[in-house]
């Protein structure tokens, strides 16, 4: 003969039926809630998750902890917007490890600290970006 009640067997039949669903619903809210792509995804998809597009449709990398926040990313034709949260200026040039290529495709441009600037990208091609005063600072700009 059990010394449990049938109300204390009933009480703890019903806390063992509550415990799987809480930690169903608890799986659910731990999916860490980053917009980060799958591992398997292709580079450009990460860069895209890493880069913002405002409502104009234009994409925005940003500059921050002297890195860039992407390091290779598919854009349109047209601008690709540099915002600089460094508290340093930054020369943004086509090139690769601080150094401009002779003929570059694309104008340089100075961004100070806590600003933005643009770099037009007027053809489709692979670019290298660099910054000249920070050589560790280089990415892939895929235009299409």
């Amino acid at each position: 003969m059990s010394d449990q009640s049938p109300v204390r067997r009933k009480r703890g039949n019903a806390t063992l039926a509550v415990i799987p669903a809480l930690v169903l619903v608890l799986a659910a809210c731990s999916s860490g809630g980053t917009s980060q792509p799958p591992a398997s995804a292709p580079a450009s998809v990460a860069a895209s998750a890493a880069a913002s597009h405002s409502g104009s449709g234009a994409t925005t990398v940003t500059l921050s902890g002297l890195a860039f926040s992407v390091s290779e990313i598919t854009v349109p034709v047209g601008s690709l917007t540099f915002i600089n949260e460094d508290g340093v200026t930054h020369v943004l040039a086509e090139g690769e490890n601080g150094t401009e290529v002779p003929s570059p495709r694309v104008q340089k441009v100075s961004i100070n600290g806590g600003s933005q600037g643009d770099l037009v990208f007027t053809a489709a091609g692979d670019y290298h970006i660099t910054c000249t005063i920070h050589k560790t600072m280089n990415m892939e700009v895929h235009v299409q």
